[in-house]
């Protein structure tokens, strides 16, 4: 009969636990081969994590199941395994590392400036570690840190599907008509440890059915989310079917959020682009008007009938008949020849005088 290889870690990660050693005992005690690790912890120590995590690593061919709600340090030792599932009614949750913070009670001045400066100090250890845990999900998941830095912020519950989708865990174990289930004991225990409580249903271990019933009505939304449709442009500009909406509120996501502040970026750039473009328009509109003013005072410069034509086209026929009154060509002879009957070539006609008569000495300087 081939032996069972499957560890359970079922519970806290720490000294009063799960803790580094215990684990490296229950390994040894399966000795070499493939081992799969089922999983179901709120977290624990960050120390005995990266421990377990590091065993995990050395080992070489560790699987890690996560089964039901996995926190903190339970989803740091999936980074030494070979490879991570998680069951599709399960739920993760990565958030910034506690420090426990020790500051009351009656204090005079020098008391609190003392508190202050330990608190400061506490503050910057809390941001290291942090950061080291961020990095961790950096190099084991291939994530960006910004979006690791994220999603600790955020603190939420992700569902398994979610988690499979941001990289955090390889793959994702369908489940047959299972639904996340949660019991009393377990929201106290999340409470009590500071991590949010997630919208799921809440059953009583130890109640009957119709107790069971009453937990859900009393932790369960009050009203069911529905799809609100009606944001047509902004279901467009994010490429979704609606909005969920509960209370007469609707949830966005961050990449939701992401998405349409890209969005008023974007609409943003295209107002000043137009508001550019029109004032573009403006400038050389107010240029040509210039221009053209500038013509039409010329042209009204050169006679008193082009400037009392009504338009342009007005003040071009009055230039033309201008033009037209003006002597342009030299005179024939009377009837055409010399007064002796014969027709006189044109080197005959004594053009030199003809210039000197006086209309045509005005027609030179009109």
């Amino acid at each position: 009969m081939a032996k069972d290889r499957t560890l359970e870690i079922m519970g806290d990660i720490g000294s009063y636990g799960f803790s580094m050693g215990y684990v490296k005992y229950l390994m040894n005690e399966l000795g070499e081969g493939p081992i799969t690790v089922k999983t179901t912890s709120y977290g624990g120590d960050v120390n005995h994590a990266l421990k377990i995590k590091d065993l995990f690593a050395s080992h070489g061919d560790v699987t890690l199941e996560y089964v039901g709600m996995n926190a903190s340090a339970s989803t740091l030792i999936g980074h030494g395994a070979k490879k991570t599932i998680i069951h599709e009614d399960s739920l993760y949750l990565i958030h910034k590392p506690l420090l426990w913070v020790d500051a009351w009670g009656s204090m005079n001045e020098d008391d609190i400036d003392q508190a202050i400066a330990d608190l400061v100090a506490q503050k910057k250890d809390a941001e290291t570690v942090t950061l080291v845990l961020a990095r961790d999900y950096v190099n084991s998941r291939g994530m960006e840190l910004k979006k690791v830095m994220e999603l600790m912020k955020e603190a939420r519950w992700l569902s398994a599907r979610e988690a499979v989708d941001l990289g955090l865990v390889d793959e994702l174990l369908p489940t047959k008509n299972k639904k996340p289930v949660i019991s009393n004991h377990q929201v106290a225990i999340m409470k009590a440890n500071g991590l949010p409580v997630p919208e799921a249903t809440i059953t009583d271990d130890n109640e009957d059915l119709s107790w069971m019933d009453k937990a859900k009505q009393f932790f369960s939304p009050k009203n069911k989310n529905e799809m609100n449709k009606t944001f047509s442009n902004l279901n467009k500009a994010l490429n979704i079917e609606g909005f969920e909406a509960a209370d007469d509120k609707v949830t966005l996501t961050v990449a939701q959020l992401t998405a349409l502040n890209q969005k008023l970026g974007e609409l943003e750039q295209a107002a000043g682009d137009a508001t550019t473009a029109k004032e573009s328009a403006e400038s050389a509109k107010d240029t040509a008007e210039t221009a053209l003013n500038e013509l039409t005072g010329a042209l009204d410069g050169i006679d008193t009938t082009v400037k009392a034509a009504a338009d342009g086209t007005a003040k071009v026929t009055a230039i033309k008949a201008i033009l037209a009154r003006r002597p342009g060509a030299k005179p024939e002879s009377p009837q055409g020849n010399g007064g002796d009957g014969k027709e006189k070539e044109d080197d005959d006609v004594d053009w030199e005088a003809i210039d000197k008569l006086p209309h045509n000495r005005a027609a030179d300087v009109y």
